[in-house]
């Protein structure tokens, strides 16, 4: 899943703050726990793991 595609599955833009991202993915996982849909449910998951993974590359602009 490319960092484009995750953005929009959460509904997030490129400025959104980490902390947006995960207020994001609990908000749409919960929707999908109780009769939801594991399907996207899965997909939020993914999304997140993947901004996970961007967000916490580490800086080596010196």
């Amino acid at each position: 899943m490319t960092e484009q595609e995750a953005r929009q599955i959460l509904g997030i833009s490129e400025r959104s703050t980490w902390e947006e991202i995960v207020k994001k993915y609990d908000t749409m996982f919960e929707k999908n726990a109780k009769n939801g849909s594991f399907y996207l449910q899965s997909k939020v998951h993914r999304a997140k793991e993947c901004l996970e993974a961007a967000y916490q590359k580490p800086d080596v602009t010196n």
